[in-house]
């Protein structure tokens, strides 16, 4: 199935335009068809969001592709067919759900099968190893990601294609947009093996002081696109030592307690009922970037629907 299909960049026959087309999407690179029983039919759609630039590409025939220069972290997962990608001597196959990782400045040759189309996402390489960074509470300069083909990757980028692929419900707030982009991000350094993960899975116990201060943040800047990783840099601690703590003081996450707060506001945004308010900008302006998931959240916390408590306002104003 093609993805992100609202987002054409380039249909190509030609090798130079369609080499064109994907270099200035990702990186420098060169194609070579394998065969001439069939015309190249390359198709590319593409979306960027912050630090992220995510693509549907396929070429429509077996082509052998070389990268150069590449100076961000690439992950690639085939919706369709195969993919077999070779780093020096070192090389993996992977299919369908299946996502391999290409690091910066190592170059990679990539052999798509004539069926092949694949999911490509890539991500600056500072916003990565800050956000790594962050977590671990201390300077991270490379991220070893391991070559062999790994699952998870579409789980975590499904709140992304949801978004892109249907209405534009999320993207327009800036608030829910920083969430969407985070949540890839983290998600990507919780799921994929990396010579840090060991260290980034570490628990750690921490005192009340830190998570009181970031209890703090929360209340007074809920606004704000707090993560785990964001707030645990705040008030100077590991994300895994500040998760700890929460659990230790608080009994939940950071992001539920965080969530706990946006509720709070978007229900104190729904009764004041101003002009022309709905259910979907309220709850995006917050940070809500699963509506169903909002809706059925809200509803335990405050006994009706948001909707509901939007026309209740309205009908008392």
């Amino acid at each position: 199935m093609e993805r992100l299909l609202n987002h054409p960049v380039s249909r190509a026959t030609r090798i130079d335009e369609a080499e064109d087309s994907v270099t200035r999407v990702f990186l420098p690179h060169q194609i070579a068809p394998a065969g001439r029983d069939t015309p190249l039919d390359m198709r590319l759609n593409a979306v960027r969001l912050g630090s992220l630039t995510a693509g549907y590409l396929s070429y429509g025939q077996e082509v052998d592709m070389r990268t150069t220069n590449a100076f961000a972290y690439h992950f690639n997962m085939p919706v369709q067919g195969r993919a077999r990608s070779s780093f020096g001597r070192v090389s993996v196959d992977a299919g369908p759900t299946e996502t391999v990782a290409y690091l910066p400045d190592e170059p990679a040759s990539i052999k798509w099968s004539a069926d092949c189309a694949q999911l490509c996402l890539m991500v600056e390489r500072v916003t990565l190893e800050q956000r790594l960074a962050a977590m671990l509470g201390r300077p991270v300069s490379r991220i070893a990601f391991a070559t062999a083909p790994q699952p998870g990757v579409l789980d975590v980028l499904a709140p992304f294609l949801r978004e892109f692929e249907g209405p534009a419900l999320l993207r327009r707030h800036p608030l829910a947009a920083a969430t969407l982009e985070q949540l890839v991000l983290d998600g990507l350094l919780l799921t994929l093996r990396h010579d840090h993960r060991a260290e980034l899975e570490r628990a750690h116990r921490i005192p009340r002081g830190p998570v009181r201060e970031a209890l703090e943040l929360l209340e007074e800047r809920p606004h704000e696109a707090w993560t785990t990783t964001t707030l645990a840099a705040a008030v100077a601690i590991s994300a895994r030592a500040l998760q700890s703590g929460f659990r230790l003081h608080t009994g939940v996450s950071p992001t539920t307690y965080l969530r706990d707060v946006r509720l709070g506001r978007v229900h104190r945004d729904l009764t004041a009922a101003a002009p022309g308010l709905t259910v979907t900008d309220a709850a995006a302006s917050w940070g809500f970037v699963h509506l169903g998931r909002f809706a059925g959240t809200y509803r335990r916390r405050f006994g009706e629907s948001p909707s509901e408590t939007l026309r209740r306002s309205r009908r008392h104003r």
